[in-house]
């Protein structure tokens, strides 16, 4: 028997008439993850293979029960079902490798990827749905679930898996100023200087962020993962990445990388905020509009506002869109002196607080 094969008879009696075979592996095979969108003409399916290092048995089970809590709460995602061993997961080995193999229900509804992501946004470039999927993150932030006992892809201060070194801020700092000190050695002080704040504003965060409500989300809330119906917002898909975190940290991030207004970028997605001032001051007023949206359903506690500056300075200064930034302006002295000015306020700034 194949590998296909002996994955289908985990749910299936004899091979489903149509299969399609979806793969989004990366890293050259070291994170392998296929999906089998397969179909018998009772029920379809879509049966996940993985092979990583932040998929085991024990998170699958972590992932289907807070797929099942989502549920709970209104929230609609297709739920991992058992298979033919009544198993959650089930473990093979594929050329010494471990390869989990679960599956769910295939989602009543289209992703905004795949329906098409422009259809149903307004002439500032916002979907429909933004509002409904920020207060869906609020509901879960107030359910503060606690039962995964790992933390979801967007973690602080420390790695996501394995492999990582740290966390994805600090990795984008390290990218950032290492690309200044080898290829712009002239600006190598203003790079020590920013790495220096970082490091400041790193420490004042770990001073406080272990004492933060927390709960356990889905950490993927792209376009390819958001369900929607006739430009409505139904539910997501894909727990891969949950896992959980402070609450603060997770509806912070979420609500700046939910910030789709297009006269804050050019026409290829460059972000042209990071060199016109009075474009930060006002892609900061959508981040804390959107915060403000999910405290329609969650209420920030003191500690968090009190919070909220520091952590805020430590995410909104180096990320991949400034890692990217650098190398795209090194010719042009104004927009790189502009954007070290910008990284500078970020990792400065007191005037960013909760709505």
């Amino acid at each position: 028997m194949n590998i296909e094969n002996e994955i289908l008879a985990l749910y299936y009696g004899s091979r489903p008439g149509s299969v399609k075979l979806i793969d989004s592996s990366r890293d050259d095979g070291e994170d392998i993850r296929r999906c089998y969108i397969a179909d018998d003409g009772e029920r379809k399916l879509v049966i996940h293979e993985a092979s990583n290092t932040f998929t085991n048995g024990g998170r699958i089970g972590s992932w289907a029960r807070l797929e099942r809590e989502y549920n709970n709460l209104g929230i609609y995602c297709p739920c991992t079902l058992p298979n033919v061993y009544g198993e959650l997961s089930h473990k093979i080995n594929v050329d010494g490798r471990e390869h989990y193999i679960y599956a769910e229900e295939m989602a009543p509804f289209g992703t905004a990827e795949n329906i098409g992501f422009d259809k149903f946004t307004d002439e500032a470039g916002v979907p429909s749905y933004r509002d409904d999927i920020l207060r869906s993150v609020g509901k879960v932030a107030s359910a503060h679930f606690d039962f995964c006992d790992f933390a979801s892809a967007y973690c602080l201060l420390e790695p996501f898996c394995p492999p990582d070194k740290t966390d994805e801020a600090t990795e984008c700092m390290t990218r950032f100023c290492e690309y200044i000190k080898r290829e712009l050695p002239d600006y190598s002080s203003r790079a020590d200087r920013l790495r220096t704040r970082f490091y400041e504003c790193r420490d004042a965060v770990a001073a406080i962020y272990p004492s933060l409500p927390v709960s356990c989300f889905q950490a993927d809330l792209n376009a390819s993962n958001v369900l929607i119906d006739d430009g409505k917002f139904k539910g997501v898909i894909d727990f891969n990445l949950s896992g959980r975190e402070p609450v603060l940290n997770y509806v912070t991030r979420l609500s700046m990388n939910y910030v789709f207004e297009k006269f804050l970028y050019d026409e290829n997605d460059d972000e042209i905020y990071l060199f016109d001032e009075k474009l930060d001051s006002q892609r900061i007023e959508v981040i804390r509009r959107n915060l403000g949206v999910i405290g329609e359903t969650y209420a920030f506690s003191a500690a968090e506002r009190e919070s909220f500056p520091a952590l805020f300075r430590y995410m909104n200064s180096f990320w991949w869109e400034h890692v990217r930034a650098v190398k795209r302006v090194k010719d042009d002295e104004n927009k790189l002196e502009l954007l070290l000015s910008w990284l500078d306020r970020q990792l400065t700034r007191n005037d960013v607080f909760l709505p």
